[in-house]
């Protein structure tokens, strides 16, 4: 498996680390993917789903209020002009209503709604590639400034100016869309490596290495800023 040694450093700013290592890469100290990941909603997004599946329009719409937010965020950081980011979520949750029966339970229903959102997210950019070029200086577009963090609050929401933000979002902008997509839902939503795999249907080895990738890329786009990516301890 292919490991990635380096960390996405905030060090410069707040003494903010996200180590990387075996244990699951962007980690804060101490954190486990279960305290990230809550039984508590599991069992609520089990019951609503459930209604939903029987046509329950209410308990669907409560599933759309619980996971709005970080369907949100992966879109946004991944298109650039905001109507389209509207416009692309509504699509995903419409689908993920359409398609609710075929749901079978085998992942986490996060999981399932993010693998839908990953992906109408790709045809996407590869549609707005088709009609015309997105230009990274369109200062309509500046949705790393503004866009909402699936926990409010973080390290990074707090200690980041808006310039600075901005210019992590140009580097990760630089990135292939799947090298992006790596970084957005590992770093910025926290998901797990192995879950990651599971909503890009690729093997845990792969988002490995595209997480490694991604990180010495950055690395050369970052450091100037003081906003580095330091070699990992491990």
């Amino acid at each position: 498996m292919t490991q990635c040694d380096y960390s996405l450093t905030f060090g410069a700013i707040a003494g903010y680390t996200v180590s990387a290592n075996s244990e699951g890469i962007g980690r804060l100290p101490g954190q486990t993917t279960e305290s990230v990941r809550t039984t508590k909603t599991e069992s609520q997004d089990s019951d609503l789903v459930r209604r939903a599946k029987d046509g329950d329009v209410a308990a669907f719409g409560q599933l759309v209020r619980l996971h709005e937010r970080t369907v949100y965020g992966v879109v946004s950081r991944m298109v650039r002009s905001k109507d389209e980011v509207d416009d692309l979520a509504q699509e995903i949750f419409l689908q993920a209503w359409r398609s609710i029966g075929k749901f079978r339970g085998d992942s986490r229903f996060s999981t399932w709604l993010h693998t839908i959102a990953v992906n109408a997210t790709l045809k996407k950019l590869e549609w707005l590639r088709r009609r015309e070029s997105v230009s990274l200086d369109d200062p309509d577009t500046g949705l790393w400034e503004q866009i909402p963090n699936s926990s409010s609050g973080t390290p990074f929401d707090q200690v980041c100016s808006s310039e600075q933000k901005a210019a992590v979002g140009r580097a990760i902008d630089s990135l292939s869309d799947h090298h992006r997509l790596a970084v957005v839902l590992h770093y910025f939503e926290d998901m797990p490596c192995d879950e990651i795999a599971e909503i890009m249907n690729c093997s845990v080895g792969t988002v490995w290495s595209r997480l490694h990738y991604a990180c010495k890329k950055l690395k050369d786009e970052l450091t100037d800023l003081q906003l580095i990516v330091e070699k990992a301890p491990y």
